[in-house]
């Protein structure tokens, strides 16, 4: 049996306390090609805003944005030019970070350690030196 290495989803949410906390979407991700195609890894120039916020409109799967009169707006790229600049660029961002690591809002799990300090630190510097040079 086979692993299967379809191209996942990217939900995006926002942090408590930032402006835009409470909007969320979901987004195709991106297949290896198209990422180094769109990030310039492939050797070429990579997109820029403009094809990159197409991009962003393209694999908008779902989101729970609405209109002044509580209508949702439809997550497409028409949909798109409904919504503030300042939350369509920050959602696109959230996007692009999503993609290539960790975004800001993404908690760490409850069971994530705290990690402590490094035994490096604590090592005392002449029995470090004395170690590498046995």
């Amino acid at each position: 049996m086979g692993f299967n290495a379809s191209v996942s989803k990217v939900n995006i949410r926002f942090a408590d306390g930032h402006k835009y906390h409470g909007a969320e979407a979901t987004l195709k991700g991106m297949a290896f090609g198209e990422y180094t195609a769109a990030t310039g890894l492939d050797g070429g120039d990579g997109e820029d805003v403009a094809a990159s916020m197409k991009r962003f409109a393209g694999n908008l799967l779902s989101w729970n944005l609405e209109d002044g009169e509580g209508k949702p707006i439809p997550a497409t790229e028409d949909g798109l030019k409904q919504v503030d600049q300042g939350l369509a660029r920050a959602l696109q961002n959230a996007y692009v970070e999503a993609l290539i690591g960790v975004h800001d809002a993404d908690p760490l799990p409850q069971s994530s350690p705290s990690g402590g300090p490094s035994l490096v630190e604590s090592v005392p510097m002449e029995a470090l030196s004395e170690s590498l040079a046995s």
